[in-house]
C-alpha cells in the first residue's frame, strides 16, 4: 500500500520520544499528587507509545495493542495519565486511517463483485429458460403443422386419415403445454417441474411423436445406459429432440436414424437422414436450432456437429463426457 505523503517525512523514532514524554508526564502528576510511579506503570507508560512502531506494517495489531495496555493500565488502578493518547493516535494514525480505507474499498469490491456475478447468473439463467422453452415449441409445433398438412391433402379423398391427425395434434399440443409449464414452474422461488425433467430413458416418447407424424426412426443403442449426470441427460435429450424436429422441417425425408452409443468415457448421440432437404419458402432466416444444439453440448462439457452428409441428406452428432 502506498503510504501517505504526508507520513513520508515523520521521523521512524516518533514512538519512542512520546513513550519519553508520557513517562514524564506521568512522573510530574504523580509528583503533584505524591503519588510515587511503580516499575509496572511506567513499563505500561512506555509500552503503550513504543507499540505504535507496529503501525507501519501492522495498525490493527497496533490499535489493538495499545488499547489492551490502556486497560491494563485503569485496572491496576494507576492514576489517569497521558497514556490514553497512544491509542488515540494508533486509531487516527494516517495508516490505520489507511487500512480502514482499504477494507473499505475491498468491501465495496466485493459486493460489485457480488453484483455482477448475480447479474452474469440471472443472464444464463434466461438463456437456459429460452433454449428451453426453444426446444419444446419447436418440437410440439412442428409435429402439429406435419399432422395439420396431411389432414388437409388427405381430406377429400382420404378422410379417414384425418382422426389420426388430430388425434396426434392433440396429443403433441398437450405435450407441449405440460413441458411449458414445466419450465415456467421452476421459475418461481418456491415451484418445482410439474413432470419428470425429460432424459435418455424418454426417447421413445420422441420417437412415438415422430412416427406419429409421419416420420420413420430406426433406433440403435450401443452398450449399457450408465448413471450419467441430470444436466447430461436432459442435454441430450433435447439434441435429439431438435435434431428429429430439424428433420420433419426441413427434409424431404420419411425416414431418420437415431444412434445412442455408451461407451467407457462418452456419450454420443447421433441422428440422420437421407434428405434431400425441403426448399425453403421466400423470405425463410435461418434459425437457432443447430446454434442451440452446440451450446447445449459446451455447456455440459460436450461437443456438436451438424452438418449435410455429402450425400443429400444431414447429421447431427453430439459427444459428452461420462
Amino acid at each position: 500500500m502506498e503510504h501517505p505523503e504526508r507520513w513520508r517525512g515523520r521521523p521512524r523514532g516518533w514512538p519512542i520520544g512520546l513513550a519519553l514524554l508520557q513517562t514524564f508526564i506521568a512522573l510530574a502528576v504523580s509528583g503533584v499528587r505524591q503519588v510515587p510511579v511503580t516499575t509496572v506503570q511506567l513499563g505500561l507508560l512506555v509500552a503503550g507509545p513504543l507499540a505504535l512502531l507496529l503501525l507501519r506494517r501492522w495498525a490493527v495489531v497496533a490499535s489493538t495493542a495499545t488499547g489492551l495496555i490502556n486497560v491494563a493500565y485503569l485496572l491496576l488502578g494507576f492514576p489517569f495519565p497521558a497514556i490514553i493518547p497512544s491509542t488515540f493516535t494508533a486509531i487516527a494514525s494516517p495508516f490505520a486511517r489507511a487500512r480502514r480505507e482499504a477494507y473499505r474499498r475491498y468491501q465495496a469490491e466485493e459486493q460489485r463483485r457480488r453484483s455482477e456475478e448475480e447479474k452474469r447468473e440471472a443472464a444464463d439463467e434466461r438463456v437456459r429458460i429460452a433454449r428451453e422453452l426453444h426446444d419444446v415449441l419447436a418440437h410440439s409445433l412442428s409435429l402439429i403443422n406435419v399432422r395439420a398438412s396431411v389432414a388437409l391433402e388427405v381430406m377429400e379423398v382420404q378422410p379417414q386419415e384425418i382422426r389420426p391427425a388430430l388425434q396426434a395434434i392433440k396429443q403433441a399440443s398437450r405435450d407441449g403445454l405440460a413441458e411449458v409449464r414445466s419450465v415456467l414452474a421452476g421459475l418461481h422461488p418456491d415451484g418445482a417441474p410439474r413432470s419428470p425433467t425429460p432424459d435418455l430413458s424418454r426417447v421413445d416418447d420422441l420417437i412415438r411423436q415422430a412416427e406419429a407424424a409421419g416420420l420413420k426412426v430406426e433406433t440403435e443403442t450401443l452398450g449399457r445406459r450408465p448413471d450419467l449426470p441430470a444436466t447430461v441427460e436432459l442435454s441430450a435429450y433435447r439434441i435429439i429432440q431438435e435434431a428429429l424436429t430439424n428433420v420433419m422441417r426441413h427434409s424431404s425425408a420419411r425416414t431418420a436414424t437415431l444412434v445412442i452409443q455408451y461407451a467407457a468415457r462418452a456419450v454420443t448421440v447421433g441422428v440422420a437422414d437421407p434428405g434431400p432437404a425441403s426448399p425453403k419458402p421466400a423470405g425463410h432466416e435461418g434459425g437457432h436450432g443447430l446454434v442451440g444444439i452446440q451450446e447445449r453440448a459446451a455447456s455440459v462439457g460436450g461437443v456438436a456437429t451438424a452438418r449435410p452428409d455429402g450425400q443429400g441428406g444431414f447429421e447431427v452428432m453430439a459427444v459428452f463426457p461420462r
